[in-house]
């Protein structure tokens, strides 16, 4: 067994659906609501099965992720231009932002870079496929996991049944250029036609904000009903009302060990006596 493959089922071995926080926002839009101050988000984050930021938030925020049962750190290493929305970019151009190797000695337990294919230029796609598998080789050369987040272009403009396509093809190919891992986006209730394509497990991400708790452990369940191994969730934690309370509460929607209601009502009780608390 590679190493990566070891560690790979290490991760995924703490528990059956997992709960993982992205924190990278602020290397595409500074600082938003609920990461103005990323180290103070961060002690609420130690439920996590893993966390997601940039390599140059690690050492901001390590303190918070020492502990014998910290979740691991998951580092972005590509920088997309597309997930600049303030800016209104589409051409979805990718670049390497450091090696696998810098962001290792940086305390990355694991590694992350995106891909966007079918953008309307062929240029453009190569070189994004180019700069996948760069780092896909440099993490698995190393023994680290490496996660694809497959991103596609425009999908603002895009129908329910495109979307599903777009993301049906894109898991897959990007599972066959080597990933281990896969975070994408939830595209209905036929997800599990593309669970079933794709040979790597797959996260769900959880996108913009949603209108209420509810909806995002909504999304969870269904995420986790469709096979998904589990939801790479961002504003929908980092801007809840108790992020520590809304990953156990996604935790047990996913694990089938609590009704989205009964987690919903769970989740605002036990909100309600953290913040009396603090």
């Amino acid at each position: 067994m590679e190493g990566y493959e070891f560690r790979t089922k290490r991760f995924l071995a703490r528990g059956n659906k997992l709960v993982i926080a992205a924190l990278d926002h602020g290397a595409f839009h500074g600082p938003i609501d609920g990461l103005e101050s990323p180290k103070d988000t961060c002690s609420q984050l130690n439920k996590a099965d893993g966390v997601l930021m940039a390599p140059g938030l690690i050492r901001h925020v390590a303190d918070e992720f020492t502990g014998s049962n910290a979740p691991p750190i998951i580092t972005r290493l590509s920088w997309n231009s597309t997930y600049c929305f303030q800016w209104n970019y589409c051409e979805s151009h990718h670049r390497q932002m450091f090696s696998a190797r810098y962001a290792i000695s940086l305390g990355a337990d694991i590694l992350l870079t995106s891909l966007s294919i079918n953008t309307g230029s062929e240029e453009v796609d190569t070189n994004n496929v180019s700069v996948f598998c760069k780092i896909v080789e440099e993490s698995h050369e190393l023994g680290i996991p490496l996660i694809g987040e497959y991103y596609p272009a425009n999908t603002e403009k895009m129908t329910a049944e495109e979307l599903h396509e777009q993301v049906k093809i894109g898991c897959r190919v990007i599972a066959e250029l080597g990933a281990d891992i896969i975070k994408t986006f939830y595209t209905g209730e036929n997800f599990s036609e593309i669970v079933d394509s794709t040979p790597v497990p797959i996260f769900v991400l959880g996108a913009e904000k949603t209108p209420t708790e509810k909806d995002a452990l909504l999304l969870a369940y269904k995420a986790a009903r469709s096979g998904a191994r589990g939801i790479v969730f961002g504003r929908n934690i980092v801007q809840s009302r108790s992020p520590a309370n809304f990953i156990e509460s996604a935790r047990l929607v996913m694990n089938n060990k609590m009704e989205v209601n009964e987690a919903v009502e769970t989740y605002l009780s036990n909100s309600a006596k953290t913040a009396v608390r603090n």
